[in-house]
């Protein structure tokens, strides 16, 4: 089933030609009391005038076909109204495009994102059964496990834009890609961003064992500063590559720490009080893809802020 709803106009409009906004999205509801959260999040992101949003809701393929027929007629009233909502806070002329599908959801979400050509995927992420979660993830994980899109993962109630934005980055070529698409879902006049960066110090159970504890507190001070200065470069290359003017330029404020990226990134977010999470994915296959989980899955379970992941460049092409 597909209908769409259009916007006949809004003031917002007059803002929409910016560059770097979003022209279309896909957005997974479930129509928990989650999806207004979510609703409300999208209104607040930077859209173009004309932008299309399509609005999916998938029936679980479990549910008996007997029911189906029923649950669609419910699931079809539900989104007209959440989409008569959504369109009065949108830019001028945008277009929300209302989507019920049966199947596995992860599997649906991607599939008509792809079909929407969609530049970003919004949704949300229930708690799930815990064993399944354990070992396959939530349905958040497996959309970003399985797509090739940027995922915002909605949490917290929407109430004005993002204003404490952070950012983890590491020191390998996919940082300009993901502080690209962090700016176009941040835009000017940008709020202050966190950069995290956990650091390692290599042999430090064998070479550094003997050091006292003055020593092991110096070389971690030298090597965040020699990180630091690294990370500082690889902020103005991605700045350079991004074409961003100076004074839309973030302040950035640094947070840089040895430990695991895990609990880098999670004390970080706690002690910023951050409400958006942006980092980075890297892709596994195979078994790995089943069981090994990633940074950025065993971060969004953990954190109760919302969270932007950006894959690969090269898995986007």
């Amino acid at each position: 089933m597909t209908a769409s709803v259009r916007n006949r106009g809004t003031t917002r409009g007059v803002l929409a030609h910016a560059p770097g906004r979003f022209h279309s999205l896909l957005v997974a509801v479930d129509l928990t009391p989650i999806s207004d959260r979510i609703l409300a999040r999208v209104a607040r992101l930077p859209l173009a005038d004309g932008a299309r949003l399509t609005l999916l809701h998938v029936i679980a393929e479990s549910l008996p076909v007997r029911h189906r027929r029923r649950a669609e007629r419910d699931v079809k009233k539900a989104l007209a109204a959440e989409a008569r909502n959504l369109v009065k806070l949108l830019p001028l002329d945008a277009r929300i495009e209302l989507v019920v599908r049966v199947g596995a959801t992860a599997k649906q979400i991607v599939a008509c994102a792809n079909a929407a050509k969609a530049e970003l995927i919004v949704m949300g992420r229930g708690g799930g059964r815990a064993l399944r979660n354990i070992f396959l993830g939530s349905t958040a994980e497996r959309v970003i496990r399985r797509g090739t899109l940027p995922v915002l993962v909605v949490r917290l109630p929407a109430r004005a834009p993002y204003s404490r934005s952070a950012i983890a980055l590491d020191l390998d070529d996919t940082a300009p890609d993901i502080v690209a698409f962090m700016l176009r879902v941040l835009p000017p006049p940008r709020p202050r961003v966190a950069v995290i960066h956990a650091f390692d110090i290599p042999h430090v159970g064998s070479i550094y064992s003997s050091l006292s504890e003055e020593d092991a507190e110096e070389q971690h001070n030298e090597v965040a500063e020699r990180t630091s200065r690294e990370i500082a470069q690889l902020l103005a290359t991605s700045l350079a590559r991004a074409d961003v003017r100076p004074d839309d330029v973030p302040t950035w404020r640094f947070h840089i720490r040895y430990d695991s990226p895990r609990l880098v990134i999670e004390k970080a977010v706690k002690k910023l009080e951050t409400d958006l999470l942006v980092l980075g994915t890297h892709r596994y296959t195979g078994v790995a893809h089943l069981f090994l989980g990633t940074v950025a899955g065993d971060v969004l379970r953990r954190v109760a802020c919302d969270v932007l992941v950006v894959p690969p460049r090269a898995s986007r092409a």
